[in-house]
């Protein structure tokens, strides 16, 4: 009787862990990047080398963000901008050719 209580509270438990953990991604935190807060990119930016990431909106975070990183500075873009918009599509050109190298 108190093994298959022990069995089932442990049962239970593990149930209530993967449900809790499940749908978490690893390496997000559970807060947005960007605070609302958009910067304008420096002149030139897109002759840089650069690396953009790209957060889709998701449980923790409804807004899509971009993070422009140029050697030493981060700078969140707005996602309706003319600015990000560019970076985005320059940035897939990038990974589109390079892929093609492959």
């Amino acid at each position: 009787m108190k093994s298959s209580a022990v069995m089932a509270a442990v049962a239970i438990f593990s149930c209530l862990l993967v449900l809790c953990a499940q749908g978490h991604p690893v390496g997000r935190s559970s807060t947005c990047h960007c605070s609302n807060s958009y910067s304008t990119p420096p002149r030139g930016f897109l002759l840089k080398e650069y690396k953009l990431n790209v957060y889709e909106p998701d449980a923790f975070c409804p807004q899509l963000e971009i993070i422009l990183i140029l050697p030493g500075q981060k700078k969140c873009l707005n996602p309706n901008s003319h600015w990000a918009k560019l970076a985005v599509q320059q940035s897939r050109r990038q990974q589109r050719e390079a892929a093609a190298r492959l």
